[in-house]
């Protein structure tokens, strides 16, 4: 436990408070005020490597003393390199430029050329203005780099995306020296991402315009230092305003997350390096070997490894994710739609305490027409339902779909409200009524009967029957087209605007359902999907609106086994209802046939036969032509 909180703290040069060193032990410390600093004083006082400093109320590693120091008076040596562009080594340094803080003020400078032995790439020589022939008669690194280590001393190093820097530099001091670099260094990027909120970009030239700097020699070494020398002065500036005055404090500003907190990551990076770039979901375990999180991913190792570093889109929740997790296990699927729809299982299965139940589901809206009630209502959905409704969607987002309920009650005056209706002709409408968008059945304003056309024709423009649906895509279209003239031929041009918004909202919603408007109506589909390197075909049949099957297919042949499973499935499907649970997969694979459609694999409609027990033989035979199609590679 004592190594553990040693780790810690040594990548906090400004120490920790009892409070965040104990919440880094118990996940649930509790509340008891005087439990941390006794419990900590019991197991650190007594152990050398660490100190308590009561005058900011912190436990620091005793190895970070020496950094305690007020940033006045300390020497800061600012360094750029240019280089070939390729991996970090001692030989790809193509220039260096330092210059030396000493007291708040520029002193001394140092720039030297290096030539790598290898020529330069083009894209190096357009983005420097530096060429083979200016390096022909420079020294090597081997020359130069005693130079510079004695130009550095232990002075501070400095560095704008420090990380690429000593990369370079600590290639060239294992080379030379048999080890890293020892100097403390700072990073100015992560300075400014803690210091310049008012910038989304923090680059050299972005923070130069912030500062009012001049970008003079962009892109030579001992240019860019100087930048970044200058950009250091007012990033002092605003630390100061913070009440940071001393080193080991602004080293632990850099190192923090969004949340204030530091940003320590356990997990194995050689381990992450090794995962596969491929889809499938991904599982963290805390220390003592607790499933804390199940994810989903289209590249594995891409994924998994956006959580090494300090990003500033991370939330508080995630943050805390990375505090606790200590190692990574993944499962490699055929797709990222398989990876999704196992994600949805492992979830509701193993209950990881940092995944919330229905919280990875897609963010898709379907709108509900209840058809329960006398006067049915229309609403918004967040997934299809089991009740005597029609639907139509899936809709991107609710923004969407609010677009389109509006565009509906608009045409045909249907209610929105919730609860079930007894009208009253001395019930006051809604603003919705008295705007006209609503027929008013609160107030009594319309029978059943004449609300019940309401209905009708509004269902009409839903179901999925072409003819009907057709013929009143045509009537709203044309009651539109009519309202907006009318409105032109009154000059009132923008209201006729609006109803031309209208217009185009109709021609969205017929895109729609005549693409996947079949979905949310029948809810009988059949999906036909490709594994990344076509070697399998991964099959999902959806049955009343529950992914019902889900199967792995070698070879054409093997669809014939899914006829009877599916028709089983018609059958049942008739005598169950949906469960909460069933209809995780069909959000996700409806928020994928709204994404992709037929792009990434094949679509049927699964019309159950009415007189015999089999579906005809040409269908079946079109299942197994689209499984063919799919296990053939497309050729680059």
């Amino acid at each position: 436990m004592r190594d553990k909180l040693l780790d810690y703290l040594l990548q906090r040069p400004a120490g920790a408070s009892p409070q965040e060193l104990l919440d880094l032990i118990f996940t649930q410390p509790g509340s008891d005020p005087e439990l941390a600093p006794r419990f900590l004083q019991t197991l650190l006082g007594c152990d050398s490597r660490f100190f308590w400093r009561p005058d900011d109320g912190t436990w620091v590693a005793r190895a970070h003393d020496v950094l305690a120091r007020p940033l006045a008076a300390t020497r800061f040596v600012v360094v750029d390199l240019e280089t070939t562009g390729l991996r970090p080594s001692a030989h790809g340094i193509v220039e260096i430029g330092a210059i030396r803080i000493e007291n708040g003020k520029i002193v001394d400078q140092f720039s030297q050329l290096v030539n790598p032995g290898v020529p330069l790439q083009p894209f190096i020589v357009r983005l420097t203005g530096i060429c083979d022939a200016m390096l022909a008669d420079q020294p090597r690194i081997d020359a130069v780099w005693p130079r510079f280590v004695e130009y550095l001393g232990d002075d501070v190093l400095l560095a704008h995306n420090a990380g690429y820097d000593m990369g370079y530099l600590n290639a060239a001091a294992f080379a030379f020296g048999g080890r890293p670099l020892p100097n403390s260094h700072l990073c100015s990027l992560k300075l400014a991402r803690r210091l310049v909120p008012e910038s989304r970009r923090r680059g050299l030239d972005a923070l130069a315009g912030v500062f009012g700097i001049p970008l003079a020699d962009r892109h030579r070494a001992l240019g860019d230092a100087r930048i970044t020398a200058e950009v250091f002065f007012h990033l002092l500036e605003r630390m100061a305003a913070r009440g940071i005055s001393r080193l080991d404090e602004a080293i632990e500003l850099q190192h923090r997350a969004r949340d204030g907190r530091p940003f320590v990551c356990f997990l194995p990076r050689d381990k992450v390096d090794q995962l596969p770039l491929r889809p499938g979901i991904y599982r963290f375990f805390a220390e003592d070997g607790r499933l804390l999180y199940v994810g989903k991913a289209k590249n594995l190792r891409q994924r998994v490894a956006s959580y090494l570093g300090n990003a500033a889109d991370h939330s508080d929740k995630t943050l805390d994710l990375i505090r606790h997790a200590h190692d990574v296990r993944v499962e490699v699927l055929g797709s990222e739609l398989e990876a999704a729809l196992e994600e949805a299982v492992a979830i509701r299965r193993e209950q990881p305490p940092y995944n919330r139940l229905g919280k990875h589901l897609p963010r898709i809206a379907f709108l509900k027409l209840s058809l329960r009630d006398a006067f049915p209502r229309l609403s918004i959905a967040r997934r299809l339902g089991a009740g005597q409704a029609q639907y139509i969607g899936p809709f991107r987002n609710r923004d969407e779909a609010e677009s389109m309920l509006g565009l509906l009650t608009r045409l045909y005056r249907l209610r929105t409200c919730s609860g079930r209706l007894q009208p009253d002709p001395g019930f006051s409408p809604c603003l919705q009524g008295q705007v006209g968008a609503c027929s008013e059945p609160c107030a009594a304003r319309v029978t059943s009967i004449e609300y019940r056309r309401q209905v009708e024709a509004c269902l009409a423009l839903l179901v999925d029957t072409c003819p009907a649906t057709e013929g009143a895509l045509a009537a709203a279209r044309l009651q539109l087209t009519r309202r907006r003239d009318e409105l032109s031929a009154e000059l009132r041009f923008e209201a006729a605007a609006k109803v031309q918004r209208d217009v185009d909202l109709l021609q969205r919603l017929e895109r729609r359902q005549r693409t996947l408007g079949w979905i949310s109506t029948r809810q009988n589909f059949l999906v036909l999907q490709p594994t990344a390197d076509h070697r399998l075909v991964l099959a999902y049949g959806v049955i009343g609106g529950r992914l019902a099957l889900r199967a792995r297919l070698a070879d054409a042949s093997e669809i014939n086994a899914l006829v009877p499973q599916l028709m089983a499935e018609l059958d049942e499907g008739k005598k169950r209802g949906l469960r909460p649970d069933d209809v995780d997969g069909t959000v996700i694979l409806a928020a994928w046939l709204r994404d992709h459609g037929e792009k990434v694999g094949c679509v049927f409609r699964l019309d159950p036969p009415r007189e015999q027990k089999k579906w005809p033989a040409t269908q079946v035979d079109e299942w197994r032509a689209a499984c063919t199609s799919l296990l053939t590679p497309v050729a680059d």
